[in-house]
């Protein structure tokens, strides 16, 4: 019998991502000590440990944005391949929600046709914010209306605000409830 728990924050990390990452100076992630290892065999070992039946994967941040918008398309894109074939290899065990390159506006829209219409990706995550461009911000505007008519679920994850990776916990709480605001005073929400 199985439980039907379902983790929907369940961050993964492929090697290649933490490369990119560390290489655009992300060394301490949201104030972290550091990267953690990831690997599908520890998440399903964990997962059984502790009764999860589907581990909803998604990156955590900081994102795949890293200051350039080709390379940021590049990176979601190769992030999203993998995390469907994780899903597709492991078939009931993992979700996918992908990864956009916002705030590249043009980047996202395609990166969301991509993930729907080739991979099947069950939802997207979005970070309160990107470079400082938050969710609620007028110039998001196209994304949140082809996430909308897609009726797409959307998984909203903190990230620290701009020139602040020191803590990894503090303000969490805020951060989210600042990005669900601004979502629902801009009527995105």
């Amino acid at each position: 019998m199985t439980s039907g728990l379902v983790d929907v924050h369940a961050h993964h990390l492929p090697d290649f991502y933490v490369e990119q990452a560390t290489a655009a100076g992300h060394v301490h992630p949201d104030g972290m000590g550091g990267w953690p290892s990831w690997s599908v065999r520890d998440r399903l070992d964990l997962m059984d440990r502790n009764g999860i039946e589907t581990a909803m994967l998604s990156l955590s941040s900081p994102g795949v944005h890293f200051g350039d918008d080709k390379a940021a398309r590049l990176l979601a894109r190769r992030v999203n391949e993998y995390t469907a074939d994780v899903a597709r290899e492991n078939r009931g065990r993992f979700g996918s929600f992908a990864s956009l390159p916002l705030p590249d506006v043009d980047g996202a829209l395609e990166e969301i046709a991509f993930a729907f219409d080739e991979l099947g990706a069950d939802g997207v995550a979005l970070l309160t914010h990107t470079h400082g461009v938050y969710l609620g911000d007028a110039r998001l505007e196209p994304v949140f209306a082809e996430l909308d008519r897609r009726k797409a679920v959307v998984f909203l994850h903190p990230t620290s605000p701009v020139c602040w990776e020191q803590s990894a916990l503090a303000g969490r709480v805020r951060w989210s409830s600042t990005s669900s605001t601004r979502l629902a005073r801009s009527g995105t929400w």
